[in-house]
């Protein structure tokens, strides 16, 4: 069964809301309301959750134009895996506008309410996906890839345009986070068969429900690293623009690949606070 998440348009999202309640003194606990709980469980039960109304529309208008100076400036498309998506390298770390959207105290205080416990921003990229020149992207998962030992992480993927099903949004497998197995299989295994790999270990996968989740510009999905997730060509004459922000938990240490190891930091060695700081409430 493959399953459609019918969006519509909804208010700008109220949480987590401003208001907040000292316990002691020194300490304050934001409050939310029954979306973000409602987010949270989603998260933690399945793997994903949508996320309407994560950004205003000023803002969508103001880091969508932000994320395609970036595209222009520095980017890189893929030709590895056929998909041939446009993607930035660091674009949070060099362009003010994406790293105050990275370190947004809103998509922040949602995040860790979701994940439970103290996090750090990992990453942050703009994705485009031209119209009509690339293809879908195929099943995988992001712990694959993950340079870290960490309780916890996971992406927020945010849509700078309105992302229909035509046009590459995401579809997940729900709870495949929580199969059995190995926690993560080798690099090398996803070069070598990129779209088959997590049929090969999980075979179970191929029969679970996929749920597609078309979003509207200033919407996002939450994924964990270990959700079995695609994304379909954009067949539209739009362009997609979307941006990827990956949070880690706080203690989460470097961990290099075999074969991949493009940091400047020592295996086992935390995650130093001024490349990757703890997330703003």
């Amino acid at each position: 069964m493959h399953r459609l998440i019918d969006q519509e348009r909804t208010e700008p999202m109220s949480t987590p809301t401003d208001r907040t309640r000292s316990r002691e003194p020194g300490s304050r606990v934001a409050e939310f309301d029954a979306d973000s709980r409602r987010i949270a469980t989603e998260f933690r039960e399945q793997g994903f959750a949508h996320v309407p109304g994560l950004l205003t529309g000023p803002e969508v208008a103001r880091f969508r134009a932000a994320a395609l100076a970036a595209i222009k400036q520095r980017s890189r498309k893929d030709k590895d895996f056929g998909t041939g998506i446009v993607a930035t390298t660091d674009a949070w770390e060099h362009h003010p506008a994406l790293r105050e959207l990275a370190l947004h105290p809103r998509i922040g205080a949602l995040a860790e309410h979701v994940a439970g416990m103290p996090l750090r921003v990992w990453g942050g990229e703009v994705l485009v996906k031209h119209p009509h020149e690339t293809a879908a992207t195929g099943l995988h998962d992001d712990l694959t890839f993950a340079l870290l030992d960490s309780r916890l992480t996971f992406n927020t993927w945010i849509a700078l345009d309105d992302v229909p099903t035509e046009r590459g949004c995401l579809t997940f497998l729900p709870r495949s986070h929580a199969r059995g197995g190995p926690e993560r299989v080798d690099l090398a295994e996803q070069y070598r068969d990129p779209d088959g790999y997590l049929i090969r270990h999980w075979p179970e996968l191929q029969w679970t429900p996929r749920v597609t989740v078309p979003l509207r510009a200033g919407d996002a999905t939450l994924h964990h690293s270990r959700t079995a997730h695609a994304a379909g060509a954009n067949t539209t004459d739009t362009t997609r623009v979307s941006f990827l922000l990956t949070f880690t938990d706080a203690d989460a240490t470097y961990r290099p690949l075999p074969g991949h190891d493009p940091l400047d930091l020592e295996a086992g060695q935390a995650l130093p606070d001024r490349r990757y700081p703890r997330v703003i409430r």
